[in-house]
């Protein structure tokens, strides 16, 4: 169905170029702020600021304090002039928002205003957060089938000349097709499962709204869909006139503190340029410890600021792994299937390590079981907090009063906001 809207004061410094520069930004130090400046390809600079919460020393690595200070900022920042004109964006397949946290920063930090003007997912609770945070002008609650239901290439139908009237013009279209059926660790229909064929509902979608700008986001296995989806999807859009590049990029060398890999898709009517500078822009990684450190003495009585209730053979597995001050737990303290036959799964029942970029999170991060999701520090897993930390949600991002599970899938279904964002910020500055 479809439902209409209703600190400190520091000396200023720039520093020396190689520490505060991550292209294309530079960033400041005035008095009480963070300021980042963005490089135009037209020539000139657009400006946006944080104000510092705290009187702590700052680092060398002003584009990593910037980010930190964005992560742990109860309130969001500041808007900024809109004085580069506004961006009307469509959301499909949009979980809780990922790519439009990063979508609505990479805007800020260009003075551009994000205008959400459609949203769309099957998930009720996921488009609900969505809807809170962002404010779509139209949200469609169902499979996006429902609304784009004609097919590449036909007459528009009745419906989606409904949405289109009620939608009107688009600048930029997000989307995260369903990726379980893409997953390495989905072993039933991996790369013939019907779902895969969704990314050909994004390019009919783009057929008749004809947006500027494109970015499709997946799993790396999407490339090997049996089913050639996503190369029909790419027939469609180059016979659209639109230009495309596509890459894997790793969360990690784009600032994000998770060791991640995630499929792009970048078409655009004009010039490509967005993915020219991923995975060059973080020399040093971002550790786990660098994300949640503030949250160490925070377990509160709510189910977002504390973990999971493990079975009592579970608390006995995470024990083991402190007592023995393990970071893999040993076959002989692993269930039977693990135990009694050769396995692959090494990182499950594993602890996580402080220092280094954190894992791939999931929805399963509440559970020692399905993957490497044991505290470094602390005898238990992740609580939702710190997986929003680790999945690049800021503090300020309201997921609302939920129980545990239902965060896990909110939190682990989403995509890194920090990839949207270095990926739009280039393609648009």
């Amino acid at each position: 169905m479809l439902y209409e809207k209703g600190a400190v004061e520091l000396p200023s410094f720039e520093g020396d170029a190689s520490t505060q520069r991550c292209k294309p930004e530079r960033f400041v130090v005035t008095r009480d702020r963070l300021v980042r400046h963005v490089s135009l390809r037209q020539g000139g600079e657009a400006k946006s600021e944080l104000r510092l919460q705290s009187k702590r020393s700052l680092g060398t690595d002003l584009a990593g304090e910037y980010d930190l200070a964005w992560l742990t900022s109860k309130t969001a920042p500041p808007e900024v002039s809109s004085s580069r004109g506004s961006l009307r964006v469509a959301d499909l397949f949009s979980g809780c928002g990922g790519l439009s946290v990063g979508l609505r920063e990479a805007c800020r930090a260009l003075n551009v205003s994000a205008e959400f003007a459609f949203a769309s997912d099957f998930n009720d609770a996921a488009l609900d957060v969505y809807c809170k945070n962002f404010r779509p002008h139209l949200s469609a609650s169902g499979p996006l089938e429902q609304v784009v239901d004609g097919k590449v290439g036909a007459r528009r139908t009745k419906s989606e000349l409904d949405l289109m009237s009620k939608v009107g013009r688009l600048d930029f279209v997000i989307a995260g097709p369903p990726c379980q059926g893409h997953s390495d660790l989905n072993n039933h229909t991996r790369r013939e499962d019907p779902k895969n064929q969704l990314v050909i509902r994004v390019a009919r979608f783009v057929e008749l709204f004809r947006p500027q700008h494109i970015l499709i986001e997946n799993v790396q296995g999407i490339r090997h869909d049996k089913l050639g989806s996503l190369g029909r999807a790419m027939e469609v859009l180059a016979r659209l006139g639109y230009r495309m590049e596509d890459r894997v990029v790793s969360a990690d060398r784009l600032g994000t503190p998770q060791a991640r890999k995630r499929f792009f898709l970048l078409a655009s009517l004009s010039e490509v340029q967005g993915l020219d500078l991923v995975e060059s822009e973080i020399e040093q990684p971002r550790s786990l410890g660098w994300a949640i450190n503030d949250l160490l003495d925070n377990e509160l009585d709510t189910a977002f600021d504390s973990s999971a209730v493990h079975s009592a053979v579970n608390r006995k597995r995470i024990d083991y792994l402190f007592d023995h001050q393990l970071f893999e737990l040993p076959n002989s303290e692993r269930p039977p299937c693990h135990r009694d036959r050769e396995h692959s799964y090494t990182g499950v029942y594993g602890r996580m390590r402080w220092d280094r970029p954190g894992p791939t999170i999931t929805t399963g991060f509440g559970s020692a079981g399905q993957g490497r999701f044991v505290h470094p520090l602390h005898r238990r897993t992740l609580t939702p907090h710190e997986a929003a930390r680790v999945q690049f949600f800021p503090d300020f991002f309201d997921f609302g009063d939920r129980g545990r599970r239902q965060y896990q899938e909110l939190i682990g279904n989403a995509v890194p906001s920090k990839l949207a964002y270095a990926i739009v910020l280039n393609q648009l500055r």
